[in-house]
């Protein structure tokens, strides 16, 4: 049996790593077509043993396994004095042998061999090779595509058309703007997380035909791919020659989702130290009392016999808060550049797409304690409207101020009025309103003596058993009253005819929303337009980012709005538009309002816990269905699409809809059946804004943040060290007692 044997020669004296240049094969030997028949496909690489001594060395890579139109790794070669040779052995002889064309390499440069056997002629081999240039590295979720044609092709006349497949909807066989290194044409892929169609076309004779196309093509992150454009195998089809086009990797792509392990490693990690130290300090109370002592903690006699800790509060709601605030700064801080954790372009949800909303539910929710807990005190409404106006304008100036932090310095003229604090402030300030001026004082049933009493208790305040009147206790020592009929608001049925003004300007706000984006005219768009314009809906809408969302904010705030949207990389928009607008504030009221309903719910059922996990399951799954139906369950696309910039209904239900969830889950957890604490999370949801202030002033302050090589696993790895950062921060100040409200 004959052996093929590619052999690269180095005729040098001595050989220099700081010349190094690199070579690829690439298999297109018909016998390895249907498995791997040639058994002794090689690449041997002589080279002298040291400069002063001329025998040669051989070292020979076995490249067996290069499947038909596969590639072998890139071998590194000297760039000065290499050659390639192409050789048929039989047992001790060489049948046939011949010499690729002088490859002319400098430092650091590739060569992509095509190895290849003649149609026409049996056992003749044949080959041509492609000059690439350096080795770039792509970038970030980026890939470079090289196209290596036959000879017979112009490279210049090559273009490269592609589609973007995660851009739903968007102008398709856009130019990639492909260029002539060497030998080669190349391009790059600007987005590895997306499929890609391409198209190869060449221009023979004044128009331009496709020679070749790959559909759905994934690229990997950083990876570095050729084309090899050569002579079909099938011949000529009515006097046309034919081509086919190979995809190979040249340079192998990063692993993706290897440092998604790394914080789930972490968590994993610190939850048995815990469960460790927990248990460790449970069986021996002499060093249980002697760490307390040390680190000067205050601990409970009933905690030591294995019973929850009494709280004073609802844990559940300081941990979500917690929560909330802890995934915003891991995702302002990079989350490791993974797209999943970013903001989605438009239509659709990612992680970062829910901490907004979250964190605007729980605002809802501490509103209903906050004004509760000052009526209970006969703080008068006058008094509370005012610390209400104070605090909505103190969120905004604040925000107004964080918008100015410009690197280079901000122009007055274009300094950002809407905002993520903007936004708080002002939803705050209207369902805080809407609460003092409609809603009673909430007060909760309960049984004493086998009489029906009305008791007043203290914010979030609840004894394990959920009972508000410890049995051996005189009554008298608590603040109750005789349950009369014309107390306002004593369960969830009397609640709701004080609500309704709520729930009829819930529904005002939707309708007003509805019938700005979907009847406004806007120039040059069709009505209800909610695209992100650009190169989306086939480019006909350039400058429609938004509709009349959009429009609302350009036509009112001028240039002081965002001016880098998430749609803007995508679908290649050139209009401002800012996710934090007016149309969109009046909608994220509704995130708000759902926060105060489940505020209602826990004041209201404070003695049944079963009932306040009931509640917010039958609000979860409501809210959630409600969502659905309104995007008729697609994640893109829809009646209303489920869209953060716009803040769409869509959005605001499913949004609504997880919170409530991951609330009821958090209050069976901590508060019902104690089966965690919710620390670090409840600490970091003591001092939210400070917290979240602070994260944003210190943004380029170590160890919040520092400077690290470009790859998800160091990006990762930067984010978790600066969202740890802050939670010791948090626990310090909650171990200090040190809360900071605005």
């Amino acid at each position: 049996m004959t052996m093929l044997t590619v052999l690269v020669v180095l005729s040098i004296v001595g050989s220099c790593s700081c010349n190094k240049a690199y070579i690829q094969i690439v298999d297109y030997i018909p016998q390895n077509k249907t498995g791997k028949m040639d058994p002794a496909l090689v690449l041997t690489d002589q080279s002298p043993d040291n400069p002063y001594n001329m025998l040669r060395k051989n070292i020979t890579f076995d490249l067996f396994n290069i499947d038909y139109a596969k590639s072998s790794e890139l071998f590194e070669v000297n760039a000065s004095t290499f050659e390639v040779t192409l050789e048929r052995h039989k047992p001790g002889m060489v049948t046939y042998r011949h010499k690729v064309d002088t490859i002319q390499l400098d430092t650091d440069e590739s060569a992509i061999v095509v190895v290849d056997e003649d149609p026409k002629i049996a056992n003749v081999l044949q080959s041509f090779a492609c000059v690439t240039g350096p080795l770039e590295n792509p970038g970030l979720d980026k890939a470079v595509v090289q196209i290596c044609p036959d000879k017979v092709f112009v490279k210049n006349n090559l273009r490269v058309l592609g589609t973007y497949q995660m851009c739903k909807g968007c102008k398709e066989n856009l130019d990639m703007n492909a260029k002539v290194v060497r030998d080669v044409v190349q391009f790059k892929i600007n987005d590895t997380n997306s499929k890609w169609t391409l198209k190869v076309q060449y221009n023979s004779g004044g128009s331009y035909s496709t020679v070749c196309e790959t559909i759905d093509k994934s690229f990997g992150d950083g990876g570095i791919y050729t084309i090899v454009i050569k002579k079909s195998e099938l011949g000529s089809v009515g006097g046309e020659v034919n081509y086919q086009c190979d995809i190979v990797s040249t340079k192998s792509p990063s692993n993706f989702w290897r440092p998604i392990w790394l914080p789930i490693i972490l968590i994993l990690i610190i939850i048995l130290i815990i469960i460790v130290i927990r248990i460790v300090l449970k069986s021996f109370p002499l060093l249980r009392e002697r760490v307390y002592n040390l680190l000067g903690i205050q601990h409970n006699s009933d905690e030591e016999n294995g019973e929850p800790k009494k709280s004073s509060r609802l844990q559940s709601l300081d941990t979500f808060r917690g929560i909330a605030i802890t995934t915003m700064i891991f995702v302002n801080y990079g989350g490791g550049k993974y797209y999943f954790m970013e903001h989605a372009a438009w239509d659709g949800l990612a992680v970062a797409d829910f901490v907004f909303p979250w964190f605007m539910f729980m605002v809802g929710v501490s509103i209903v304690f906050s004004v509760q807990s000052q009526l209970k005190r006969n703080v008068p409404k006058t008094k509370i409207l005012k610390k209400v106006v104070i605090r909505f304008l103190k969120l905004f100036f604040i925000g107004v101020f964080l918008n100015t932090a410009v690197q280079g310095g901000v122009h007055v003229d274009q300094i950002r009025i809407p905002g993520v604090l903007q936004r708080i402030g002002f939803t705050f300030f209207v369902c805080a309103i809407l609460e003092i001026l409609f809603i009673p004082l909430l007060t909760n049933v309960e049984s004493y003596g086998g009489e029906r009493l009305t008791v007043n208790v203290d914010d979030n305040a609840y004894n394990e058993n959920g009972k508000y009147i410890d049995e051996g206790k005189y009554p008298e020592k608590k603040m109750w009253t005789f349950m009369r009929p014309s107390e306002p608001a004593r369960s969830n049925i009397s609640l709701i005819f004080h609500t309704w003004p709520q729930w009829i300007l819930m529904a005002l706000f939707s309708g007003i929303w509805a019938a700005v984006v979907f009847a406004l005219p806007v120039p040059g768009c069709p009505k209800g337009y909610l695209g992100p314009g650009g190169i989306a809906d086939g480019g006909e809408y350039p400058n429609c980012t938004g509709g009349a969302t959009g429009y609302i904010d350009r036509l009112i705030w001028n240039n002081n709005i965002y001016r880098h949207p998430t749609c803007k990389e995508m679908f290649k928009t050139t209009q401002y538009f800012d996710p934090e607008g007016i149309l969109g504030s009046l909608m994220a009221i509704l995130t708000v309002y759902s926060g105060v309903i489940a505020g209602h719910v826990i004041q209201l059922n404070k003695s049944s816990r079963s009932g306040i996990l009931i509640r917010l399951v039958v609000l979860s799954v409501v809210s959630l269905v409600i969502g659905i139906i309104l995007c008729k369950g697609r994640f893109t696309g829809g009646w209303i699409p489920i869209n953060k910039n716009l803040w769409s209904p869509s959005f605001v239900f499913i949004t609504s809809g997880s919170s409530y969830g991951i609330l009821a889950i958090l209050y069976l957890l901590i508060d019902s059946q104690h089966l965690i604490t919710g620390c670090p999370f409840s600490a970091m949801g003591k001092n939210p804004l400070f917290i979240y202030i602070g994260s944003y002033i210190l943004y380029n302050y170590f160890p919040f943040n520092f400077y690290t090589e470009q790859s998800h696993g160091m990006l990762m790895f930067q984010a978790i060290v600066g969202t740890i950062s802050w939670m010791f921060v948090a626990l310090y100040l909650d171990y200090k007692k040190k809360y900071y409200k605005i």
